[in-house]
């Protein structure tokens, strides 16, 4: 957990709801006398959430008679506050939080339409799409370091179980020029024949499909952590939704979506290959 602040926030913020157990809300920001919205916060992992002060958290122990649980707690706080490895990129809070759960994932499972996912690109491509969408304000070099950064995950011996779903009109977008697709679409081979990473390519051929309104998502899965969440980027606002019924409707989307891609192996890199084979034809 150390150095990583978002998921000893979330993990505070659960145990502090678990501690509550059967206690009624109002009866205890009563007991407290804080606010409806301040006990709310300590107790939501993730953006919506705050960390509580270190004498906030022993008087909510003394009023669950969990005294006995005060440093372990106290430490996680500590833990929560401490700086990360993201803090000199100034990232923005939901796409930090992100990076950080995506760090010490045990899964991820995403979908992506438009773009191949930030795991997979390849330097040239990944500057190419952070040059076409970047803010007066965005500093390119810092993004891209940080996406870059983040693909270390997948060189690790723990790697996270990852499984890409990636729509065959992010393989015929043309990001950058022909050379860099064709360089992207063959690290995308390169990827699929790792163990710990499965990739398919859902087809124009698989018409309409379980995430036709979706552009992107991911499922996310700490296991020791007991952590999952899915996670939305959009244009102007990144979200994390962690509900039970939200998780259950993301994961039946991504089982139809496997169900409706090419089989890992063969057939998916059939059309890689081809995509590879157009892009140098185009090329002659």
């Amino acid at each position: 957990m150390s150095g990583n602040p978002t998921l000893a926030q979330w993990q505070l913020a659960q145990e502090l709801r678990a501690l509550r157990g059967d206690r009624k809300f109002n009866d205890v920001v009563r007991a407290m006398r804080t606010a409806a919205s301040s006990l709310a916060r300590w107790e939501t992992p993730g953006d919506g959430g705050a960390v509580p002060g270190a004498g906030t958290i022993e008087r909510l122990l003394q009023l669950y008679d969990a005294e006995g649980e005060l440093e372990r707690l106290l430490e996680l706080r500590k833990q929560a506050r401490e700086p990360d490895r993201w803090q000199p990129f100034e990232l923005e809070r939901s796409y930090r939080s992100y990076a950080n759960i995506e760090a010490q994932a045990t899964s991820l499972e995403m979908y992506q339409s438009q773009l191949v996912p930030g795991l997979a690109q390849t330097e040239d491509y990944a500057r190419a799409v952070i040059e076409a969408t970047r803010r007066p304000e965005s500093d390119v070099e810092r993004e891209l370091q940080v996406r870059l950064t983040r693909q270390e995950i997948l060189q690790k011996p723990d790697a996270p179980a990852t499984w890409m779903i990636i729509a065959e009109a992010a393989l015929r977008q043309q990001i950058g020029g022909t050379q860099i697709m064709i360089g992207q679409v063959g690290h995308l081979i390169d990827l699929a024949r790792s163990p710990r990473l499965t990739l398919q390519v859902l087809p124009f051929s698989a018409g309409a499909h379980a995430a036709l309104t979706l552009t992107s998502f991911v499922i996310l899965r700490v296991d020791h952590h007991g952590l999952e969440t899915v996670y939305l980027q959009g244009a102007s606002s990144h979200h994390f939704l962690s509900n039970e019924e939200n998780l259950a409707h993301y994961s039946s989307v991504f089982n139809r979506l496997r169900a409706s891609a090419l089989d890992e192996g063969k057939p998916t890199l059939k059309v890689l290959e081809r995509v590879i084979q157009d892009l140098e034809q185009e090329q002659d």
